[in-house]
């Protein structure tokens, strides 16, 4: 039996893409503060030693 398609297709408006604008935006400021972390760690370890 094949699958049926949905009654109902997602339709991509404003308050859509400004949702997912927001949420990449979102994502990509918490990878950059934990690359900024992790380089920190990495420098500190590294002084540290010193």
């Amino acid at each position: 039996m094949k699958p049926q398609r949905r009654d109902t297709g997602r339709r991509v408006n404003a308050e859509l893409m400004t949702f997912y604008i927001r949420r990449a935006h979102a994502l990509r400021a918490e990878a950059y503060r934990g690359a900024v972390r992790a380089l920190w760690r990495a420098v500190v370890r590294i002084i540290g030693r010193g």
